[in-house]
């Protein structure tokens, strides 16, 4: 569940390719994107301490705010969308070693701190607007979660698309054994350190 989806969750639980980064002026519009993030960030801390629905229902331990890279405009990254596959059903394993069935939405290909990279995406929806991404970088086990993290958004159109890397965000599983979780496959791997999005939590 990621931004699109776990935004709409939120509400439900609370009321019942710029690929380099590197030191810039900050804008005003990018106060403006850096505010919405931590809001977004404070929403969902707020959701999981204070919902019956929260991953954390159950866990022993108490629930102390999640654990977040710093937020950098820098980090929403341009791709260029191949949709070679486009379409395609594939079928993925979840972390309770089910088969779960996804539609191809092709490749994002970008650059990245001077690498080429790119990731498979997925459709989460009929009318092929929300995106679904599953990634593993060179931070998982020491910063992040081993299993790799998601991204999900709604996209308005167009072949350009904008990876926001600062959005990206845990599994469930993560936080809570019980639940099942798309297995972020070996091949999904970016081969650059995506200092990002949320990190791991705890000692978890």
């Amino acid at each position: 569940m990621g931004k699109s989806i776990w935004v709409y969750i939120l509400a439900v639980m609370l009321a019942g390719c710029r690929g380099n980064i590197g030191e810039q002026p900050e804008s005003q519009s990018d106060s403006i994107y850096i505010s919405a993030v931590t809001h977004e960030r404070q929403q969902k801390d707020d959701a999981f301490a204070m919902s019956p629905n929260s991953p954390f229902r159950d866990v022993k331990e108490e629930f102390t705010g999640l654990r977040y890279y710093p937020i950098s405009p820098g980090w929403k990254v341009k791709c260029l969308w191949d949709k070679n596959h486009s379409g395609e059903v594939v079928s993925l394993p979840d972390s309770k070693g089910q088969k779960r069935a996804y539609t191809a939405a092709g490749t994002f290909k970008f650059r990245l701190q001077n690498r080429e990279c790119q990731i498979p995406a997925y459709f989460e929806d009929s009318a092929k607007t929300m995106f679904f991404i599953m990634f593993r970088d060179s931070t998982n086990q020491s910063e992040t979660y081993p299993g790799g993290r998601y991204i999900e958004f709604r996209h308005a159109g167009g072949d350009e698309i904008v990876l926001d890397f600062n959005r990206a965000f845990n599994p469930y599983c993560h936080y809570n054994h019980n639940y099942a979780c798309p297995v972020v496959p070996a091949t999904h791997y970016i081969p650059a350190p995506i200092r990002a999005g949320e990190r791991k939590y705890g000692n978890m």
